[in-house]
C-alpha cells in the first residue's frame, strides 16, 4: 500500500491530467481493471473469433480467485449471467475425482471409402472396439458405464485437410452391441454422409466427384464415473423456483468496507456471508461478498445470487432472466 501511495503521490506532483481528480481508490483499481481487460482476452479469442456470441452464454468462474473478478469480467464481456460451483476454488483437483476415464486405440489405414472397403473398415473398428470394452471392463466400468465413440479420420482425395468424423455411439449394455461391443447389422454408420456435412459446414462447399480418402481409424472409450450428471443450472433453478426466498440478515458474519467499480465506488458497509451458512433456494443482493475457507466471491452492487445446491447463480441485472426460459441463454 505505501507503494500505491508513493504512485498517487507522485502522479499529483506531475499534475497528470488523466489522474486528476482520482483517489488512491481509483488508482489501485486501475490495476484491477488492467487484470480484468487482460483475462478477457483470450475469452473472447475462443468465443467470438469462432463465431460465438458471448451474450447469450454463462460465464462459469473457477479457481481460488475467479470470484473476485468475475462479475466485472461478465460485464466487460456483455454476459448477463454467472455460475460459481461451491467448490470452484478447489475445482481441478474436485474434478479429477468426478471425471470420467477415456481409453483411446488409433490405428493407421490409408484407404478409400466405399461400398466395398466399408465392411473391412467396420471390422477394424469392431476389433478396436472390442478391445478399448475389455480394458474398461478391467478397470471396473462396464454396462451403462462404459460407452464407446468410433470415428474414421477422413479426406478428400488429393487435399490435406482431415476430419475427425464419429460414428454412432454405442454402449456396454446397448441391445444394439455384442458383448465385446461389435456392431450388429442393424446399426449402420454413415460415415460419408456425416463427413460431408461436416466439411460443408466447415468450409462451404464439397468436391463432388472426389473420392474420400480415410486416414486413420480411431476407437475411444469413456468409463462414466457417474451414471448420471447433476442438474444444469437452468434445471436446479426450476426446482427451486417456487421456495426463493431472501437470505437472513442474521446470517451475515460481518460488514466490511469494499472499493467497487464507478459509480458505485467504496461500499463502507458491505456484508460478507459465509458460503456454508446459506441454504439452497435462498438470495440475496450485492453489494456483498460471499467466503468460505478457499475463496472469496464478490457481488456487485445490483447483481443477484441464487443460492443452488451445487452451485451459485449469479444474475447481474437482478431478475432478469429468473423466469426465461433454459433456452434464452446458453451454458459454457
Amino acid at each position: 500500500m505505501q507503494e500505491y501511495e508513493r504512485l498517487h503521490h507522485d502522479d499529483g506532483k506531475r499534475g497528470k491530467a488523466e489522474n486528476e481528480g482520482k483517489t488512491l481508490d481509483d488508482l489501485v483499481y486501475g490495476f484491477i481493471e488492467v487484470a480484468n481487460e487482460t483475462m478477457c482476452r483470450p475469452i473472447r479469442a475462443l468465443t467470438e473469433a469462432r463465431g460465438f456470441e458471448l451474450r447469450k452464454h454463462i460465464l462459469a468462474s473457477f479457481g481460488g480467485a475467479g470470484g473476485q473478478h468475475a462479475c466485472e469480467i461478465a460485464k466487460i464481456l456483455g454476459m448477463k449471467r454467472i455460475v460459481i460451483h461451491r467448490h470452484s476454488s478447489i475445482l481441478s483437483a474436485y474434478g479429477l475425482s468426478l471425471a470420467d476415464r477415456a481409453i483411446e486405440k488409433q490405428e493407421p489405414c490409408s484407404t478409400s471409402i466405399s461400398k466395398e472397403t466399408l465392411p473391412h473398415l467396420v471390422s477394424r473398428l469392431d476389433a478396436l472396439t472390442s478391445t478399448v470394452f475389455w480394458e474398461l471392463a478391467s478397470q471396473g466400468f462396464g454396462g451403462e458405464r462404459a460407452k464407446i465413440e468410433r470415428y474414421l479420420n477422413m479426406r478428400w482425395e488429393g487435399t490435406d485437410t482431415a476430419l475427425m468424423i464419429l460414428g454412432s455411439e454405442k454402449s456396454g449394455a446397448s441391445g444394439k452391441t455384442g458383448t465385446a461391443g461389435h456392431a450388429q447389422e442393424d446399426e449402420k454408420e454413415d460415415y460419408e454422409t456425416e463427413f460431408k456435412r461436416a466439411y460443408k459446414e466447415e468450409f462451404g462447399f464439397l468436391l463432388e466427384g472426389k473420392k474420400i480418402t480415410v486416414d486413420d481409424i480411431k476407437v475411444r472409450g469413456i468409463g462414466k464415473t457417474y451414471a448420471s450428471l447433476p442438474a444444469t443450472p437452468f434445471q436446479a433453478l426450476r426446482n427451486i423456483q417456487s421456495n426463493l426466498r431472501p437470505a437472513p440478515e442474521a446470517k451475515i458474519s460481518f460488514h466490511t468496507s469494499v472499493y467497487f467499480a464507478p459509480p458505485a465506488r467504496r461500499v463502507e458497509k458491505t456484508p460478507v456471508w459465509p458460503l456454508a451458512d446459506l441454504e439452497i433456494g435462498e438470495t440475496l443482493n450485492g453489494p456483498a461478498m460471499i467466503i468460505d475457507d478457499t475463496q472469496t466471491i464478490v457481488i456487485v452492487p445490483g447483481a443477484k445470487v441464487i443460492v443452488m445446491e451445487e452451485c451459485l447463480l449469479i444474475l447481474l441485472d437482478g431478475d432478469v432472466g429468473l423466469t426465461g426460459k433454459p433456452g434464452d441463454a446458453k451454458e459454457s
